[in-house]
């Protein structure tokens, strides 16, 4: 094997292999094990990016004779590698202290190191089907991790359901890796190339979109994400905020050269409509993380729709931004959660995930505070943050997008905008109910909560990231981000000559729209009217419950289940009075015939036979009776004969 083989190979299974190590050493040394695997791994994801700075990576290899699969790491997927070993990293050093007292933490170390590895093996894979083995085992292990206290049975059918809803639309990409490697030739996501449009170009790619829609929970897939939830935080600010949601976005990039204009176009309204969705369904949860669940869902529908109008180094761009900042929530919200479990750990009845319950937290969570302030402004997407400017390539890209597609575009672009309102009225919202105004619980400050380094450092490097400058030198500039010069050889945002206005009406607006969402948020959900948000309950109008409820998803897919299920008992039906009774009835026919057959055989064709055996024999005795045996009467009746034979030829 090559170096750089050797190279990518420990890359990829250093955290699987720090995971089964933490796993067999037991629950008394994982503070020694836990980051095993991850140091070496992420300073060897960082000797990546250089290895990969000149020319890509590619590394083949036989499978069947006349088949070959590969892996090749080039630039984008050695910055995504890096990315994920970054957030996994902090999120296993939170998780050390998150998970401190769980008996079974050595266990969840080993589900987080599989994870990781499958996702970095999803990231390097060259061959779709590669990619699909991956994309299983992300699916599998993201299924091993959302029902971690399987013991509880509504986490557990959480887990279950999530995994499901994945599968279904697995099964779609199935469809589309079975017709780009058989049918399309064309195995290989670094040699792809636009091929003629065809029925079969377009089914693959709806297939591709499908399975990536089902992975980034879009509609009509996000029903599950806000299910995932039921594991534990940290876990969601890796699984459900930086890696595996966005892998269906990756995925797309990466297809973009086969997509046709129809996949592109309904990528886009997906993108939008679930963007729109998922940001209304976020302003009515009372839930800390079903929040950032739904915000989640959101920002993905943004990158679809990136990628939908063209924009899709936009896209990228936003999945690299939205991975610090929502990493940073999630784990800020654990931090809350974490806080109020050892505040009220001998009341069972408490939910510390309710914001009914919090308020005033700033003054005992100092840190938590800022670093949620800081993520949440930057997933407002104000100025000043990394969410603007990875925002604002994808807004002018949807706006130029429709200026060129035609008139009902605009619909697009509008679902769009709107959610870019949205989005700063529920981060405020949230921010406020959580950190300001009086408690709505008892609170007071423990000792040991966020002096911790463990808990501090994550957090921090989370929320510095956030600020633009870690994105691009120019805060007011979506063009300029740092990123750019080393993933891509031209200007990834620049607008199309004679469409430059745009971008500076797209920069107005968006900050408008930011601003202006964050005020309202303000003029509703002020401290002095947070008290009242103790007894706020389900929403009583129509289009709160729409809200609340996640726009019903769940009972649609009960619903769903329910159609199944009867055709399945249809079916049994079917089967039952039908076709069994079909089959029974030929088994009978069978019999029957059988019978006959035997009858006849035995009768007729067998009775024929002995009736010719008695007639002989009758003939036999005859002609035995007349026999005397003399010489005499032999001759007599040879003459007989003879005279019978001469007539026979006279006449």
């Amino acid at each position: 094997m090559s170096n750089p083989a050797i190279h990518l190979t420990l890359v990829l299974l250093l955290p699987l292999a720090g995971g089964i190590l933490t796993y067999l050493s037991g629950q008394s040394m994982v503070r020694r094990t836990a980051l095993v695997g991850m140091v070496p791994g992420l300073i060897a994801a960082g000797m990546l990016l250089f290895m990969s700075n000149d020319s890509s990576i590619t590394i083949r290899f036989d499978w069947l004779p006349g088949h070959s699969l590969g892996w090749q790491v080039d630039h984008v997927s050695a910055v995504l590698i890096a990315l994920v070993y970054f957030i996994s990293f902090l999120v296993h050093l939170f998780s050390l202290h998150y998970l401190q007292h769980d008996p079974s933490i050595h266990r969840y170390f080993a589900k987080l190191g599989f994870f990781t590895t499958s996702m970095l093996g999803l990231l390097a894979a060259d061959h779709l089907l590669l990619v699909f083995v991956f994309w299983e085992l992300v699916g599998f292990s993201s299924y091993l991790l959302i029902g971690f206290w399987f013991s509880q049975e509504d986490k557990a059918k959480s887990a279950r359901e999530a995994f499901m809803v994945n599968r279904v639309a697995d099964a779609g990409l199935l469809i589309g890796v079975i017709l780009m490697v058989m049918v399309l030739d064309q195995p290989f996501l670094s040699e792809l190339s636009a091929v003629s449009s065809s029925p079969l170009v377009h089914l693959a790619g709806i297939g591709l979109l499908i399975g990536a829609l089902g992975k980034s929970a879009q509609f009509p897939f996000f029903g599950w994400l806000p299910k995932a939830m039921a594991g534990p935080t940290p876990v969601s600010a890796l699984i459900h905020a930086a890696t595996m949601v966005a892998a269906g976005v990756y995925l797309l990039f990466r297809v973009v050269p086969v997509l046709s204009p129809l996949v592109m176009g309904l990528a886009a309204i997906l993108g939008a409509v679930t963007a729109l969705m998922a940001a209304i369904a976020a302003l009515t949860q009372h839930d800390i993380k079903k929040v950032l669940a739904y915000s989640t869902i959101s920002q993905l529908g943004y990158m679809v729709l990136g990628v939908g109008v063209g924009a899709y180094q936009a896209s990228l761009f936003h999945l690299w931004t939205h991975a610090f900042f929502k990493a940073g929530l999630f784990m800020a919200a654990g931090a809350v959660i974490h806080y109020f479990h050892e505040l009220r750990h001998d009341d069972h009845e408490f939910d510390g995930q309710d914001m009914r319950n919090m308020g005033g937290l700033r003054k005992v969570l100092p840190v938590t505070h800022l670093v949620y302030l800081l993520c949440g402004l930057a997933l407002s997407g104000l100025p000043f943050f990394s969410g603007f400017l990875s925002k604002e390539g994808i807004l002018s890209g949807a706006w130029i997008w429709a200026s060129q597609t035609g008139l009902w575009a605009y619909v697009v672009t509008d679902m769009a905008f709107i959610t870019a309102f949205l989005t700063p009225l529920y981060v405020g919202r949230q921010i406020l109910l959580v950190f300001y105004g009086e408690p709505r619980t008892v609170v007071e400050r423990l000792q040991g909560m966020e002096p911790l380094w463990k808990v501090k450092l994550p957090l921090l490097l989370l929320a510095i990231a956030s600020v633009w400058v870690f994105s691009a030198i120019n805060p007011f500039n979506p063009t300029g981000w740092w990123l750019n010069a080393y993933l891509f050889s031209n200007d990834i945002f620049r607008a199309p000559e004679g469409f430059d206005y745009i971008e500076k009406l797209t920069f107005g607006l968006s900050v408008v729209l930011s601003a202006g969402g964050l005020l309202v948020s303000y003029w509703y959900f002020r401290p002095s009217r947070s008290q009242a948000y103790s007894n706020a309950g389900v929403p009583q109008t129509w289009y709160g419950r729409l809200s609340y409820r996640g726009w019903f998803m769940a009972e649609v897919y009960a619903a769903l289940a329910k159609v199944y299920d009867a055709l399945v008992m249809l079916s049994a039906w079917f089967d039952r009075k039908v076709i069994d009774k079909a089959v029974n009835a030929v088994g009978v026919a069978s019999v029957v015939l059988s019978k006959a057959a035997a009858i006849f055989d035995r009768e007729i064709i067998d009775g024929l036979v002995n009736l010719m055996a008695w007639l002989a024999n009758l003939v036999g005795r005859l002609f035995t009776g007349i026999q005397s045996g003399k010489v005499q009467h032999q001759l007599v009746w040879m003459m007989v004969v003879l005279l019978a034979i001469l007539l026979w030829f006279q006449f």
